[in-house]
This record gives structure tokens, sequence and C-alpha cells, in this order.
């Protein structure tokens, strides 16, 4: 009995229309094809994606370039790595002074500032590095953190004015220091860390602190030495005008009992 072929509605008396080959399994629906999913390249394994890259080669063609999207990523990559290198130059000439803006009277009033903080970079950030380094040792070799090491250092700041005193600094007078002044410290320092030093500039700096405390308060006169080194200024000493005696520093630790 004929049947009525539901694709183009002719009859067929067959398994399957012989006019249009609707309803025969081995036929190929070319139409079909065309929606199958192709897997990205990009995504392939990389075993597959290196097995089409030479049988490219082998036929003569060139190999696939990156996409927009990968050189976008490239370039954010690379940005990243130089940003974080000139940070790391930064760092390292920072350190070193190269960029340091304060003058004289600045690093006075910090050093006076980080005792009554009791902020050890603060106050170790305004000497040398030589210097920074053995109070880095002296703590170190005394087994001391930070803050226990300031409170040891200035324990009879501590003792008189009581804890958590507050310095207010004056700058009465900044000198240049004379030949005199210069040899002198030049020569401090060689004999203190056993290597020489060129004094670009030297300013004596006298000042009056002011400190106040739950115990008691005074004005301390105070005669600081400060020496440009390379690009870095640097406290190199401190005395007391009224007894002539230097303060205290942290690599006298070392020395503490």
């Amino acid at each position: 009995m004929p049947k009525i072929c539901k694709s183009c509605g002719k009859e067929y008396t067959g398994e399957f229309c012989e006019h249009c080959g609707y309803g025969n399994p081995n036929l190929e629906i070319k139409a079909a094809k065309k929606y199958e999913t192709k897997i990205p390249e990009r995504f392939l394994p990389p075993e597959e994606q290196e097995r089409l890259a030479k049988e490219r080669l082998a036929q003569g063609k060139k190999p696939k370039t990156i996409t927009t999207k990968q050189k976008r990523n490239q370039k954010i990559l690379l940005l990243i790595l130089v940003i974080a290198l000139a940070g790391i130059i930064f760092f390292v000439l920072y350190n070193q002074g190269m960029f340091s803006s304060n003058d004289p009277n600045e690093l006075v009033n910090q050093y006076f500032t980080s005792i009554s903080e009791m902020d050890y970079d603060k106050y170790n950030a305004c000497f040398s590095s030589d210097l920074a380094k053995e109070n880095n040792k002296g703590i170190k070799s005394q087994g001391l953190d930070k803050d226990t090491a300031m409170e040891t250092l200035y324990s009879d700041y501590i003792n008189v004015f009581g804890k958590g005193f507050k310095s207010t600094v004056k700058i009465d007078e900044t000198l240049d220091m004379d030949k005199g002044d210069v040899i002198e410290q030049e020569m401090d320092y060689q004999e203190q860390y056993g290597k020489s030093v060129s004094l670009e500039e030297g300013k004596i700096v006298k000042t009056t602190v002011k400190f106040e405390g739950s115990k008691s308060s005074e004005d301390v006169k105070f005669e600081v030495y400060v020496a440009r080194i390379g690009a870095k200024w640097c406290i190199l000493n401190v005395k007391e005008t009224d007894d002539v005696q230097s303060t205290s520093q942290i690599s006298d630790l070392t020395n503490a009992g």
C-alpha cells in the first residue's frame, strides 16, 4: 500500500521515500552538520594543540597567532612586572636616602619625636646605614623586640617624666660645622665603624626640647650633630649642652646588663 512522504508529499511504497530519501537511516543530512559544536583550539589539551601546529607547519601554513585577549593579558602581566620592579628599585633607593626630603631640622624633630613615641623604626631611620645596622645587631644580641629596646634605652626618660611622655621640639639655631668639627666627626665615625666616610655637609642644630609626662616636665637643651652622607642626612651625635654628655643610643645595648 503506497505511503505519503511527510517530507516531500509524494507517494512511496518502500521503507523510505525514494524521491527525497525521507526515512533512510543511511542518508547523511548536511543541514545538521553545520550545527555540530567545534571545540576552539585554545581549549584543546596541550599535546593536541602541538599536534595541530605541527600539521599546519608540515602543510606550509603559518602558526595561528595569539588572540587579542591573549595579547591584552600579556600586556597587563608585563605592566604588573614593571610596576613591581619599579617599586623594588624605589624601596632600595629610598632606604639609601636617595628620595629623602628631610633637612637637618626635620631630622632632629623626627629624632626626638620617635623617642617620645617609642618608635624604633622611625628612630633608627635617623642614622647612617652603619649605625642602623649596629642598632639592629644590638637589640638582636640582647633578645629584645623593638618596643622593649626603646623602653630599655630611654628608661631614664620614662623614670623621670613617666611612661607615655611627650616631646615638643624647638629649633633654636642651625650652624654650619667648621672644618675642625667635620674632621672630628669623620675620625669618630672611622673609629666606631672601621670605615672612612666623607661628610658632604655638616650642621650643628641647637635645640630646646620640652619633655612633658605624668611625673614631671622639663626643658632640655641639646646640640645635635647632623651630616649629609651621600644623599642622606644622618644624626651623628647628640649632646646635652648643660652637662655635655651624649645621649645613649641603641648600639649601647650590646653592653647593657
